[in-house]
């Protein structure tokens, strides 16, 4: 079956806006299931906002100033190719904490993290899972409960008087022997 000249372009015209529209039509349909940051300033290639950042000291004035700029109480801005999300509404700060932890508890596995923390076994940098909990439940139930604070009161006041006493002694003027 030979296909004429006027034929072939005929198709190609016709197959070609048909192939694009497909391939903008998948293309958007990604672009959907992917949920939205919250707003932000616009940030670098590579580096995101670090620039920003860095040139506007103290760093947590200028991210007052974006808040405060785009009139919002939750914001995004990227340092390198890691979204940070910012809040200052209570109400959306606890629903990060205490509704949305265990999504937001998460923190990327990587070398220097599983070695620093001797196998994931500190509260600070523990990925989220099993070890995660454990290490939350003994951190709430036994170390920062306020029977235990309690508990720990005559040494605290103990240490305050012995940091008074040596401040003290540090003041007193010394005989020199000569």
């Amino acid at each position: 079956m030979e296909y004429s000249a006027p034929t072939f372009l005929l198709l190609l015209f016709f197959i070609i806006p048909l192939f694009i529209n497909l391939l903008k039509h998948n293309d958007s349909t990604k672009k959907s299931k992917k949920p939205r940051l919250p707003p932000g300033p616009k940030p670098w290639p590579i580096v995101g906002n670090i620039p920003e950042m860095l040139a506007n000291k103290p760093t947590f004035r200028w991210i007052q100033n974006i808040m405060n700029d785009l009139e919002t109480e939750i914001a995004c801005i990227r340092l390198g190719n890691i979204h940070v999300i910012l809040v200052t509404s209570p109400s959306i700060a606890r629903e990060f904490f205490m509704k949305q932890d265990a999504i937001f508890a998460s923190r990327p596995l990587n070398w220097s993290s599983k070695y620093v923390s001797s196998g994931y076994l500190t509260t600070t940098i523990t990925p989220f899972g099993e070890q995660w909990k454990k290490m939350k439940r003994v951190m709430v139930e036994e170390l920062i409960s306020p029977k235990r604070h309690q508990w720990l009161h005559d040494k605290r006041v103990e240490e305050a008087d012995n940091l008074v006493r040596h401040v003290y002694n540090q003041t007193k003027p010394r005989m020199v022997v000569a």
